[in-house]
């Protein structure tokens, strides 16, 4: 009897870990392709304006999402593009300070009561910027390293 019990053990087991990922999986994939949940291409915006606050690795204490943050005025108010962590940083690192123009595209969220654009292209100095891939992840440093495309139109 106890051989028989110890022999479906590991099938018991098996069983339940097949079980987990089809009650996981409940996103719609007609509607967004895989990626962070609430990162919908289709839900872009592009505002344009200049540039009033570079935040260099914003800290949580801030109720901002960490990285670094630019402050935009645009035509309609001040708007807050956040960059990630690596935006700012690296070998091909956006560069940019206070009274330059901007165009962002990106994905405007609410967090903690803020509008926050989620920036994934930044248009300046002749430049583009790739931040995040099209899915809202966002692009380490190396790997954004030659992505940007120099007199690009987003």
């Amino acid at each position: 009897m106890k051989w028989r019990f110890a022999a479906l053990v590991p099938v018991i087991l098996a069983l339940s870990l097949f079980a987990l990922p089809l009650r996981a999986q409940t996103t719609d994939t007609t509607t967004q392709s895989a990626g962070h949940p609430w990162y919908d291409i289709s839900k872009e915006i592009t505002v344009t304006g200049t540039v009033t606050n570079v935040m260099k690795q914003t800290t949580r204490e801030m109720r901002m999402p960490g990285g670094s943050h630019l402050i935009v005025e645009t035509g309609s108010g001040a708007v807050d593009a956040s960059l990630g962590k690596f935006a700012l940083r690296g070998k091909n690192a956006l560069s940019v300070t206070a009274g330059q123009s901007v165009q962002i595209t990106g994905v405007l969220k609410t967090v903690n009561n803020q509008q926050v654009l989620f920036a994934r292209l930044v248009q300046t100095n002749g430049r583009v910027y790739t931040i995040r891939n099209e899915h809202g992840f966002v692009y380490q440093s190396t790997a954004r390293d030659g992505s940007e495309s120099k007199g690009g139109q987003l």
